[in-house]
């Protein structure tokens, strides 16, 4: 947040009843947050708090005061600090302009158009499919809950955050899709998932968030019985991503947004502007950039570098039954399993896992597994054993995923640029520099199977990076965020980046 605060009132008690809040390292503080020409104002007229801002970079002066009050001070900030970057290899750039390309069509580009709009930018979305939601958000049910981990603080931050900040936006955004927010139990189905669970626990999240279950609660809450205790996300349930992606994007289009189907970006340049090269030899032209293509991010020169890999995965539809029908929460164990949609009558499990795969088709195989491990997880469940692929009704997709499992938002690096400035990073952290990154060009990728939960606070924060305000996240879960965060951190430790 340096540099970005317009204004400051400084409304404490006089100085005489609460000393300890006019010191000089708030004013240090503050005037390092300050914008250059931002204000400030107190009631105030004592002299070392005059003195102290005008030490800190601020220009002072006594005024009539308001009310009651004789005099007060007022300051400005005239000249812009010279402030170091605590971390200049993360440091993230905002746009110059208010004109933007998205290439996408899911519901990351949906929602990061929307907070694009509300903002005042001219929005346009390049779609290489016919319509939207066509890739990996086009499931007919997809469940929101957390990724929940001790090991990493950026995703232990991170996602608590995103989930509630999407329950808000799903319940405020005034477009009409399926949903039911009736709760999301993760199961301890054996040693190694208990284990798992009791980790997750151990944060001490809000029980609104996260709250531990027995098998007899997971039994009376869920309508079925597992025989298993887990985590419960009282917060969460399922959602119906590809009504949600189209409608989204239909809201969008009437606040302003140009979309254009069947326009599949094939290769990006850049002079003054950025040209995007259609697959039909066409091209048009864009002040800035934002990727936000799924797994196929990667497929640009600029890109190609991005630690970034696809998965794919089949979900199932399947019809409900007697027993089946009274599950009523999402219920996650070495797969996951929904409640029936009204609309439908059917229920979504999956998915499965093809680390690598690109090119998905339906598969019986993962049909079949796809119910197996379900009574593999449940063995004793007489309603497990009512499901029913024999249909064959499913739907491919592909994800884009990261080795550390958070998302990608931010700049786009450059990757040749970073390894040849940062070569001796180790050893010269204090004369560092800001990371090389492509002017113009961001990117929204990697959000692997939590895109619902993560989507709207990564869209909104990517938005606020792109306006130069000030960023809705703390200075680890950007960093934990950054595109080149995995070659920095090598870096940083001195060892090679392959």
């Amino acid at each position: 947040m340096n540099q970005t605060v317009d204004a400051w009132f400084l409304d404490g008690f006089a100085p005489a009843k609460n000393p300890d809040m006019w010191s000089q390292h708030l004013f240090s503080a503050m005037a390092r947050l300050a914008r250059p020409g931002a204000t400030l104002a107190t009631f105030t007229s004592a002299g070392f708090v005059r003195r102290g801002l005008q030490d800190a970079g601020f220009t002072m002066q006594k005024t009539k005061g308001f009310g009651r009050k004789r005099d007060m001070l007022v300051g400005t900030m005239e000249r812009a600090l010279d402030i170091p970057a605590r971390a200049p290899w993360f440091a993230r750039s905002a746009s110059a302009s208010r004109e933007v390309a998205i290439v996408g069509g899911g519901i990351a580009s949906a929602l990061l158009s929307l907070a694009l709009l509300h903002r005042g930018w001219q929005v346009t979305l390049y779609c290489a499919d016919e319509a939207p939601a066509s890739g990996a958000s086009g499931n007919r049910q997809g469940a929101l809950y957390p990724l929940l981990s001790a090991h990493d603080p950026a995703l232990f931050q991170f996602f608590p955050a995103a989930f509630t900040f999407a329950r808000r936006l799903y319940d405020s955004i005034p477009v009409a899709f399926d949903h039911d927010w009736c709760g999301v139990t993760q199961l301890g189905w054996d040693e190694k998932s208990q284990q798992k669970i009791a980790q997750m626990l151990s944060l001490g999240l809000p029980e609104e968030i996260a709250r531990a279950v027995s098998a007899q609660e997971v039994a009376d809450m869920a309508g079925v019985e597992t025989g298993c205790g887990g985590i419960q996300y009282p917060l969460g349930g399922w959602l119906c991503p590809a009504e949600l992606t189209a409608a989204a994007i239909s809201l969008a289009q009437s606040r302003g947004l140009r979309v254009h189907y069947a326009h599949k970006v094939e290769s990006l340049s850049r002079s003054e502007r950025w040209t995007l090269h259609f697959a039909d030899g066409k091209a048009a032209h864009h002040a800035s950039v934002v990727l936000a293509n799924g797994h196929n991010i990667s497929q640009f020169i600029q890109t190609e570098t991005l630690p970034v890999y696809p998965v794919g995965g089949q979900v199932s539809h399947i019809p409900t039954a007697p027993e089946l029908s009274k599950l009523r929460q999402v219920l996650c164990y070495d797969g996951y399993l929904t409640p029936q949609n009204p609309s439908n009558g059917h229920h979504c499990i999956g998915a499965s896992y093809h680390r690598g795969e690109a090119d998905m088709r339906y598969s019986e195989a993962d049909q079949q597994q796809n119910r197996q491990r379900l009574i593999d997880c449940f063995p004793d469940a007489a309603w497990a054993k009512e499901v029913d692929v024999s249909e064959g009704e499913a739907r491919c997709g592909v994800r884009c995923a990261t080795r550390d499992h958070l998302p990608m938002a931010g700049n786009v690096p450059d990757y040749e640029a970073t390894l040849e400035l940062y070569q001796d990073l180790a050893e010269n952290k204090e004369t560092a520099v800001s990371a090389p990154v492509y002017p113009e060009l961001f990117m929204l990728g990697g959000l692997g199977s939590r895109g619902l939960c993560s989507a709207p606070l990564l869209a909104e924060t990517l938005a606020a990076q792109m306006s130069n305000e000030p960023v809705p996240l703390d200075r680890t879960t950007l960093a934990g965020l950054n595109p080149n965060r995995l070659w920095v951190r090598k870096l940083l430790k001195g060892k090679m980046v392959k």
